[in-house]
């Protein structure tokens, strides 16, 4: 395999709705400040004292929390290259050598909260690290060995699932992708 083809990207952005919906929830917040503000240079002031400081901290709190979300929670790069798999998303990023992963299989399409409750249902699978999109909710669960033998999983999202699943499997050694396999059948016969 020559090195292009062992080199896989792929973007993971939310949904046009995520965006216009905090678009919208900047707009207001960024609108009322400006116009309270103007309102209070050009005339008598809407608030004032203790309640006008309460008003722009809570206004300018919320704008600066929403340009986060928008900043840190609605894109995301994956990128396999010959030995290592990156992740970036917002200001967090993560490289995973290929060697460390001992299985890769398509996860079942849940949302951020839904994934995060069942964490505490013995039946289910634990998941050490959500590497999530808002409002994506299919993606991968990859199975990493650490360095004392132990095995962590990790839920990457992705809007084809399918294809960075095949990608990684082609990639990571022989021994994970039976592993692999043989999850996938042990779940779908259950």
């Amino acid at each position: 395999m020559t090195d292009q083809n062992q080199t896989y990207f792929q973007q993971v952005r939310a949904s046009g709705r995520m965006f216009g919906f905090l678009g919208l929830l900047l707009g207001v917040t960024a609108g009322a400040l400006t116009g309270v503000a103007i309102k209070g240079l050009i005339d008598e002031p809407v608030v004032s004292g203790s309640g006008a400081l309460m008003f722009y901290a809570a206004f300018g709190i919320s704008s600066l929390m929403t340009m986060f979300v928008m900043l840190n929670y609605l894109s995301m790069g994956l990128l396999v290259t010959g030995e290592k798999f990156d992740i970036r998303l917002g200001m967090k990023s993560a490289v995973i050598d290929l060697a460390d992963i001992s299985a890769v299989r398509i996860a079942e399409p849940q949302s951020r909260m839904t994934r995060a409750a069942a964490q505490s249902r013995p039946d289910r699978r634990s998941i050490a690290k959500l590497w999530s999109v808002l409002g994506v909710k299919t993606g991968i669960e990859i199975d990493i060995r650490s360095g004392d033998d132990s095995v962590v999983t990790w839920f990457v999202a992705s809007l084809d699932a399918e294809a960075l699943s095949e990608k990684l499997g082609a990639v990571i050694p022989s021994n994970a992708s039976d592993e692999s396999s043989e999850d996938s059948d042990s779940s779908s016969g259950a």
